[in-house]
């Protein structure tokens, strides 16, 4: 018998007793297995939803619904254009503070 399999929620920290209880114990111990001791970033809810939209968005261009698509989405006909193209909104050459204050 392998000693992960003795683990029970009592022997976890609050924070990973949290985890824990939001996948399951067995899912949990998977986890631990393949990334402990590693930082893992989980991406916000938001991003996963910009991301999903963006597809959307190129799967129904038709070639001649940009303004269509903006209003749908409430974005500008140039953010649309963007999706559409590929580029993200940081190198779409707005400019930041950042640019200013380096150089």
């Amino acid at each position: 018998m392998d000693l992960m399999d003795k683990l029970v929620l009592e022997d976890l920290t609050e924070e990973q007793r949290q985890m824990a209880e939001l996948i399951g114990l067995e899912n949990y111990k998977k986890l631990v297995h393949v990334f402990g001791g590693s930082s893992v970033y989980i991406f916000k809810e938001s991003t996963l939803i910009k991301t999903l939209r963006d597809k959307e968005i190129k799967e129904k261009f038709n070639g001649r619904n940009l303004n269509v698509l903006a209003q749908k989405y409430d974005l500008s006909t140039k953010q649309v254009r963007n999706i559409l193209n590929g580029v993200d909104a940081v190198d779409s050459g707005q400019l930041y503070i950042t640019d200013f204050l380096n150089g």
